[in-house]
């Protein structure tokens, strides 16, 4: 056994001041873990229930003229490899006036196609799943829900649906203008709507808007026949889809020079998002291609000025705020690190300067300045690989078991540290990420290193003959 690792067992042994900075090493990377695991956890989570609502790539016109020909339009990106499905939708802001006066983000979609692309028959509610979350408001949907079926999302528009909504509604009252024979049109909106009060199922909903065509101000009334949710609270209280040929005729959108109804874009899901920027490219090509055609042949779309955008684009601002907010706080919990070790500096040096007749003594028989300098660095490095481990497992014992020790804080002290109405999450979600443990191990590593090597290349330095005559 070498004399650097005999004396630094020794002197490990018997004291217990150095256990301190190992301590704090423990608890800031322990801290850093667990944050990091959590805010890895929400961007995920936020990340799934955001993709859910939007397609992986979306055909979008400008805001003003729209894209036209729908029927090339699907046609050229159905047939681009890769692509999977898609179909078209309308998107406007529109104000409500039912109970109260509020806007929303009003979204028209073939009900027929839009399950293809989009996860909405996913999140579609059934009735008594609605009765449900608005007796709870912060229930969220079970996970072992019964797979989706597209069929639902037509029959929530259907005819009979909105029939059998507006008989719910009139109740024996003829007073709504509207027969029972021919309804208004269907609105599926989000569940925080209902929740707030805002709206109720089988209310009779006068949408106002523009219209892009004539830039005139377009008014039309439905009837809430079912709701959604997807997770994203804002989604949840804004967004609301109707069938897009209805709302192709509220916004007048007939374009008299295509001969054709306009539409906001196209959605499509990829076989492999992975492939979505190439697939991205070559839809934008195909579809600029078939716009320098003649106007009279017959794959030929109208002229008109698009962008193709995966979902992560139309995201870009939010997503790029949680990754910066996670960053911040990793940045700032590698202070805690930072002062352990500047804990391990100050008590390695104060151990130069208590031990300093005794590393004279180990001079003056025969050690070397780096036998005395590896002395001291090795008791410093142990107390911070030591403590780096303990803060890594218990950090990852935290994470794994984050909602047990949430649930026990909460019937302990009646503390939500995460209520559900703030954060809109049943459980905390936590996802430990190898690079997120080597993101937080190596600066602890680092900082230990050099917070032991000066201690260390000071003790290696002493004069031992100074040394020995030091008392």
């Amino acid at each position: 056994m070498q004399y650097q690792t005999f004396l630094s067992k020794r002197y490990l042994k018997r004291r217990w001041a150095p256990w301190a900075a190992t301590v704090a090493v423990a608890l800031g990377v322990f801290s850093l873990i667990s944050v990091l695991a959590v805010m890895e956890g929400f961007k995920l989570e936020m990340k799934e229930r955001i993709r859910g609502s939007l397609s992986h790539l979306v055909v979008k016109g400008s805001a003003m003229r729209l894209l036209v020909g729908e029927d090339p339009l699907l046609q050229a990106a159905r047939q681009t490899e890769g692509v999977e499905a898609a179909s078209p939708f309308i998107e406007t802001l529109a104000i409500y006036k039912s109970t109260v006066l509020d806007y929303c983000i009003l979204r028209g979609i073939d009900p027929s196609t839009e399950p293809e692309v989009s996860d909405f028959d996913l999140y579609l509610l059934s009735d008594d799943e609605i009765e449900q979350l608005q007796a709870d408001p912060f229930r969220m949907l079970p996970e072992d829900r019964p797979p989706p079926d597209p069929q639902r999302v037509a029959d929530v528009f259907s005819l009979e649906r909105r029939r059998q909504m507006l008989r719910w509604n009139l109740r024996g009252d003829a007073g709504v203008g509207f027969a029972e024979e021919a309804p208004p049109q269907g609105l599926v909106v989000g569940i925080e709507a209902l929740r707030s009060g805002r709206l109720a199922l089988g209310d009779i909903v006068q949408l106002s808007t523009y219209s892009p065509v004539s830039y005139e101000p377009r008014i039309g009334k439905f009837i809430v026949v079912g709701a959604f949710q997807s997770g994203v609270y804002e989604q949840d209280q804004r967004w609301a889809y109707s069938d897009i040929r209805a709302l192709q005729q509220l916004l007048d959108l007939w374009d008299e020079e295509a001969q054709d109804m306009r539409i906001s874009g196209i959605s499509l899901r990829l076989a492999d998002y992975s492939q979505a920027s190439q697939i991205k490219d070559q839809i934008h090509q195909e579809i600029s291609r078939r716009m320098d055609l003649d106007p009279t042949e017959e794959d030929a779309i109208p002229w008109r000025s698009l962008e193709v955008k995966t979902w992560e684009n139309q995201r870009e601002n939010l997503l790029q705020a949680v990754e910066i907010e996670k960053r911040i706080i990793a940045a700032m919990m590698l202070l805690i690190v930072a002062f352990a070790a500047a804990m391990i500096f100050l008590i390695l040096m104060l151990l130069v300067i208590e031990k300093n007749r005794d590393l004279g003594v180990l001079r003056a028989l025969g050690a070397t300045r780096s036998g005395v300098v590896q002395l001291v660095l090795k008791q410093g490095m142990f107390l911070c690989i030591t403590g780096a481990a303990i803060g890594l497992l218990g950090g990852w014992l935290l994470t794994e078991n984050i909602n047990a020790v949430h649930e026990s804080i909460y019937r302990a002290t009646g503390l939500r540290l995460f209520p559900p109405d703030i954060y809109y999450l049943e459980q905390i979600p936590a996802h430990l990420r190898w690079q997120d443990m080597v993101l937080v191990c190596a600066p602890t590593l680092i900082f230990g290193f050099f917070g032991s090597l000066f201690p260390a290349l000071w003790a290696g330095r002493r004069d031992p003959i100074k040394a020995l005559h030091h008392e």
